[in-house]
């Protein structure tokens, strides 16, 4: 049976993202995925990498791509399969834009790699927000969503209470808790990974 995926038209990481969650569902052994740029078709082939997949073949036509995959693993073993990805770590977020450069793009870049986050196999076991990165957290947020969920998911979300504070912000806060420099501290020094976001 083959499957087919059309992933044009889709931002960055939704391709990745949809390609990953048809693949887990599984049943089929033949699989096309249609790409509309080079970047998502790299990510995506990278996706299948990771997920130990030969690609067939990629076919271009008119700026358009389409991998073509003979499933031969099997995707029921999840574990086999996994995308590597985080796994316990505590993330320290202290801009509310992702990179340096464009500050939009920056923006836009955080809500990509919160709405990501919520979708790894493995999460975090916490956030850490401070200075800008505190703005993600209150009413507004493009990426307030992508932080609730994975609250939900049990997330630990701590927020720097003076940066609340210092940007006149402390009553927009909608999640998280409420945080001090000493636990902050504590969990920089103590927790086993710390990576920067």
């Amino acid at each position: 049976m083959k499957n087919i995926i059309d992933v044009r038209k889709l931002d960055c990481p939704k391709p990745v993202i949809n390609t990953k969650k048809a693949l887990e569902a599984g049943g089929f052994d033949k699989l096309e995925i249609l790409v509309d740029n080079i970047a998502a078709r790299d990510n995506v082939s990278s996706l299948l990498h990771k997920m130990n997949l030969d690609i067939a073949r990629v076919v271009e036509a008119k700026g358009e791509f389409t991998i073509y995959v003979d499933v031969v693993n099997s995707l029921s073993e999840k574990e086999n399969n996994k995308i590597e990805s985080l796994g316990g770590e505590t993330l320290f977020i202290g801009s509310d834009a992702l990179g340096h450069g464009s500050v939009e793009l920056g923006k836009k870049l955080m809500k990509a790699f919160t709405f990501t986050l919520n979708e790894l196999d493995n999460l975090p076991e916490r956030l850490l927000f401070m200075n800008g990165g505190v703005k993600l957290c209150i009413t507004g947020s493009d990426s307030l969503n992508n932080i609730r969920k994975l609250a939900e998911r049990g997330v630990d979300i701590l927020v720097c209470g003076t940066c609340l504070d210092y940007f006149g912000i402390m009553d927009k806060l909608q999640i998280g808790k409420i945080s001090n420099m000493y636990d902050i501290a504590g969990h920089l020094i103590d927790d086993e990974k710390v990576v920067k976001v």
